[in-house]
C-alpha cells in the first residue's frame, strides 16, 4: 500500500484501491447574516364605527343615532328608562347589608349587621372541643362563625337573620 504524498494525514488515496478520503473544501458561510428588524410601526387605534368621535365627555352617545334635544325640565323624550332596584321588606337569609323598607317603621334604609353567637357557633365549638380541645373557644371569636342579624337603622328592630351553618 502506498501513501499519497499530498495527503497530510497519511491516508490511502482513492486511486490505489483504498477508501476515498474526504478532502476538506474551503468553508463557505452556511448561515445567512441576520437581517435587521424592520422599524416598529404602531398600529392605528381601533375606532368603532358605531361610536361617533368627538362627543362631549359628559354626554355619552352610543350608536349612529341623532342626538336628542334636552329640554328645560332635563328630560329627554324617548330616552332610556332606568328602573330602581327593588326594595326588600325583609333581610332574611342575606349575608351582607341590604336596602330594605322596614316592616315596623316603614322607612327605607340599609340594614346594620350584628354578629351574634348562635346554635351553629355552639355546634362548631363542640366539634373543635372534640378534635382539638385547646381551641374550642375559637368559633365564638370568629365573626364568620356567628349568626348575622340585620337591624333597621331607624328603629333598631330585627328585620332579618342569616344563621351560621357548620356544614
Amino acid at each position: 500500500m502506498e501513501y499519497n504524498q499530498n495527503n497530510q494525514y497519511g491516508q490511502v488515496s482513492a486511486q490505489q484501491g483504498g477508501y476515498p478520503y474526504f478532502q476538506p473544501q474551503a468553508q463557505q458561510n452556511q448561515y445567512a447574516q441576520p437581517q435587521p428588524y424592520p422599524a416598529y410601526q404602531q398600529p392605528a387605534p381601533y375606532l368603532d364605527p358605531n361610536i361617533p368621535v368627538g362627543q362631549p365627555v359628559g354626554q355619552p352617545q352610543y350608536g349612529n343615532y341623532p342626538q336628542q334635544p334636552v329640554y328645560q325640565s332635563g328630560l329627554v323624550p324617548n330616552g332610556p328608562i332606568y328602573t330602581a332596584a327593588p326594595v326588600l321588606r325583609s333581610a332574611e337569609g342575606m349575608r351582607f347589608p341590604v336596602q330594605i323598607q322596614c316592616p315596623y317603621c316603614n322607612q327605607q334604609g340599609v340594614t346594620r349587621i350584628e354578629n351574634r353567637v348562635g346554635d351553629g357557633t355552639i355546634c362548631a365549638s363542640i366539634l373543635v372541643l372534640i378534635f382539638c380541645w385547646p381551641l374550642f373557644w375559637l368559633p365564638c371569636c370568629l365573626e364568620d362563625c356567628k349568626d348575622r342579624v340585620h337591624l333597621c337603622i331607624h328603629c333598631q328592630k330585627c328585620v332579618g337573620k342569616k344563621r351560621y351553618e357548620v356544614c
